[in-house]
């Protein structure tokens, strides 16, 4: 497919942007990021034509829409269990903004059976969800793998685990965490990021699941909600020089022929435990 260049996906998240129901919801942040995100997924996409994109955890569908914009079909699955989602009439809100655009819309109770027949899509999108699991993402990303043809690409985008922010904060003796008011306060299970991933562990996860990676980068977003003018430029010169600093990361991979789910493994687990458990407990 055509690859778009930053400053039309800039202007695909402005249309986005002018009729999303959220409003101040899509950030400088997030549209500074998907300049990076949109060309590079869409740089390995060997589809001819529309290519069918599936957004698996796709929240309100700020991100799915953007894509569905520029040229992808696109489908899209999630419980939207966050508290917000289901406040006042916010659900319908999002499931109307889904029509408008466009956009294949299923929601899911709580599992990962996804309603479309195996090998439907050339794309399967993950963003933001893998930090928010409290189980292995294995089952996610098998789940994720059925979907995809042969050849198919998965792109997975989380938070950074080490970005400046999180280092300076362990530094100066403060948590990275998120707030502890967030996670005492929760008024049900907590929904919020559970464990980050460095750029490294995210490729890793990609080929523990049987994927083969084809890129994996840092990118920047979030500056450009925290910092302006100078401090804002100076901070971009730092992550040109230093990419691991930067906010966000983006692992795009591809599913090779013969690919297989990844089955529990119990003797691996206990391996895995070497050096981190006394050794009669193994």
């Amino acid at each position: 497919m055509r690859v778009p260049g930053a400053a039309e996906v800039l202007r695909a998240v402005d249309r986005v942007r002018a009729s999303f129901p959220f409003p101040g919801y899509i950030s400088e942040g997030m549209r500074q990021g998907l300049a990076h995100v949109v060309p590079e997924v869409a740089r390995q996409v060997r589809a001819e034509g529309k290519p069918r994109l599936l957004d698996v955890g796709c929240g309100p569908m700020d991100k799915t829409a953007v894509f569905q914009a520029l040229g992808f079909a696109c489908s899209a699955v999630d419980d939207l269990g966050d508290p917000w989602h289901r406040r006042g009439d916010n659900l319908e809100r999002i499931r109307a903004f889904a029509r408008a655009q466009g956009i294949d819309f299923h929601l899911l109770e709580g599992t990962y059976e996804i309603p479309f027949p195996p090998a439907s899509f050339d794309v399967v999108t993950i963003f933001d969800v893998i930090e928010h699991l409290h189980e292995s993402p294995r089952t996610l990303l098998n789940a994720a793998g059925a979907q995809l043809k042969t050849g198919g690409v998965l792109a997975v985008v989380m938070p950074n685990a080490v970005n400046l922010r999180k280092r300076l904060s362990v530094l100066l003796g403060r948590t990275n965490y998120p707030a502890v008011d967030q996670f005492y306060l929760s008024p049900r299970g907590w929904r919020g990021h559970v464990r980050e991933y460095t750029l490294a562990e995210t490729a890793h996860l990609c080929e523990a699941a049987g994927f083969r990676v084809e890129s994996a980068t840092a990118y920047e977003g979030n500056a450009w909600d925290l910092l302006r003018g100078a401090k804002l430029r100076a901070y971009l010169a730092l992550s040109r020089l230093v990419p691991t600093v930067r906010s966000a990361l983006l692992v795009v991979a591809r599913k090779p022929e013969g690919w297989a789910p990844k089955e529990e493994d119990e003797e691996a687990f206990r391996r895995s435990q070497r050096g981190s458990v006394p050794e009669a407990v193994l």
